[in-house]
């Protein structure tokens, strides 16, 4: 401490004998002015932070032969370090403790208003936050008549006010699509978000904490496009100082994408492809004299999936292969195949077979008519029967109406009825064969058959009929008849047999033969009546030659 006094008083004394030996006029003009300009912030730990001080002195004085100039730098230590002086152009000096002195260089006449840059560091850790840079007791000189130094000591000083750059580099809120992100606090930064499916973009608006903070550029708020799966959205916030901070948000797109890459038709030059199956990759066809490539197109299953066609470059006879890619909404893909044969042969359009069940046609492919009688029964069945002569690509068959398929159809068939098969070609060209249904006039043989067998049938019932009425007639007509039993000889049974037919040789009616009767080998008197009038059944005992028994014979007597 006694030896910076020592040092301060000795300052003072070379002051003073300066003054006496060089004589100055010190006189002020408001007019003159000293401004000090730079950054109104600073940042902690910056380095070579620099302020102009410019000295503008008024009309009367600006032809004036500066010398020298001199000030006080005021600031506070709390925030920066006075590092150094860069001179203007023109003057040359040195940095003093807390000042600047600064003289003309040379012999020549300072220019420009600039006169120094003052240069300071920032306190890493600055205990205070706002600070004013000015200069203090500014003194400028000039020669003066006769060489004398003349100052001019400026009151109009204008300084620089200097806050501490904010560090706040946190976000305040942070939405996406209108809404806040669940379980947001501004000292968390990873977030993980769902989103369905539907939702392609992602709408980011971030606000930060501190007002001079702001959203780096290209990571603040935006509209993000959203793929499938995994998202990274980022937002960076840059404190005032300059310090980043970052957001992460981890959006994950639901991927409900259908991966169905399959075609539900092609058709080529607007016909489509017979037998198409969405699982069959390949095709063939063939084509009459193309003039052109074919036109190939499709219909996806899926109304999200697309396709493209590819055609073969130019058109030859014989094969041309088009090949159709197709993409499913999630990106998997399919290709179909379709190779169209250019074909300049003649094409058969007539039919190889033809036939008709129930019917005999006799089939002529030469012959494009027939006709098939009207049968209730057999129509119940109908079905016809056919093949071509020209290859499956070649020719299509069509049978109109399809009685084959069309239950209603075949049912509505009757007389005048036409059954028309139509083979057309490739080339366009076509072939009919007509089946005409007509009256069936002919007398079945089966039916004169079962005509002929009901009247048999009714003849035997009437016959019997008339018989048991007669029989019923002639049994009440009938007298009462007289039974007589008697014994007899066999030997004297056969004489009077003899004897009666000899009396009687040609009797009306011949008498039933005699019928023996035998019960538990004895013979029995029975006597019973027969329905033949005019005669007398009677029963006999009679001896028979070998053992002498009766046995007894029933006998017609008149």
């Amino acid at each position: 401490m006694k030896k910076n006094n020592g040092m301060k008083i000795w300052g003072l004394l070379i002051s003073l004998l300066a003054f006496i030996l060089i004589p100055i006029n010190i006189y002020a003009d408001g007019n003159d002015k000293v401004v000090v300009s730079g950054d109104n912030t600073v940042a902690a730990g910056a380095k070579n932070v620099k302020y102009v001080v410019t000295f503008t002195p008024d009309t009367d004085n600006a032809t004036k032969s500066w010398t020298k100039f001199t000030a006080d730098v005021s600031y506070s230590s709390s925030i920066l370090k006075f590092e150094s002086v860069e001179v203007g152009n023109g003057w040359s000096g040195i940095k003093k403790d807390n000042g600047i002195e600064l003289n003309v260089s040379g012999n020549t006449t300072a220019t420009g208003n600039i006169v120094a840059t003052l240069v300071f560091s920032v306190l890493d850790s600055p205990k205070t936050k706002t600070d004013t840079i000015t200069l203090k007791n500014p003194m400028a000189y000039y020669s003066g008549e006769e060489g004398v130094s003349q100052a001019l000591s400026i009151s109009n000083i204008t300084g620089q006010s200097v806050r501490l750059k904010e560090t706040d580099n946190t976000l305040k809120s942070l939405k996406v699509n209108g809404t806040a992100v669940d379980g947001f606090k501004s000292d968390t930064f990873d977030y993980n978000l769902n989103v369905e499916s539907s939702v392609s973009t992602a709408k980011i608006v971030a606000t930060v904490n501190e007002s001079h903070a702001k959203l780096k550029d290209g990571s603040g708020n935006r509209t993000v496009n959203l793929d499938y799966g995994s998202n990274t959205i980022k937002v960076i916030v840059v404190s005032e100082s300059g310090k980043e901070q970052t957001y992460t948000l981890n959006i994950t797109r639901e991927d409900t994408r259908s991966t169905d890459a399959t075609l539900s038709s092609i058709t080529i030059d607007g016909e489509p492809i017979n037998n198409f199956s969405s699982t069959t990759y390949k095709y063939a066809l063939k084509k009459y004299k193309l003039t052109a490539l074919a036109k190939v197109d499709a219909k996806t299953t899926d109304t999200k999936a697309k396709y493209v066609v590819t055609p073969p470059k130019s058109l030859v006879v014989g094969e041309n292969t088009y090949t159709i890619t197709v993409t499913s909404e999630k990106g998997d893909t399919a290709i179909y195949t379709v190779v169209v044969n250019n074909v300049e042969n003649a094409i058969n359009k007539k039919l190889k077979t033809l036939s008709v069940k129930g019917y005999d046609i006799n089939f002529d492919r030469n012959n494009n008519r027939y006709e098939i009688r009207y049968n209730k029964n057999k129509f119940k069945k109908l079905h016809i029967y056919y093949t071509t002569m020209g290859a499956s690509d070649e020719v299509v068959a069509t049978l109109s109406p399809d009685i084959n398929n069309d239950e209603e159809a075949l049912k509505d068939l009757t007389v005048g009825d036409e059954i028309t098969i139509t083979v057309t070609g490739i080339d366009g060209e076509k072939t009919e064969y007509t089946i005409v249904v007509v009256k069936d006039n002919r007398i079945s043989f089966f039916l004169v058959l079962e005509i002929f067998l009901i009247i048999v049938i009714i003849g035997v019932i009437i016959i019997l009929v008339i018989k048991r009425k007669k029989d019923n007639e002639q049994k009440s007509k009938r007298k009462p008849n007289n039974y007589k039993t008697t014994k007899v000889d066999k030997k004297e049974e056969k004489s009077e047999k003899e004897e009666e037919e000899r009396k009687e040789p040609t009797p009306r009616r011949r008498s039933k033969s005699a019928v023996e009767i035998v019960e538990n080998d004895r013979p029995k008197r029975r006597r019973f009546s027969i329905y033949e009038d005019e005669y007398e059944e009677v029963e006999v005992e009679v001896d028979d030659d070998e053992d002498d028994d009766l046995s007894s014979t029933k006998e017609f007597r008149r």
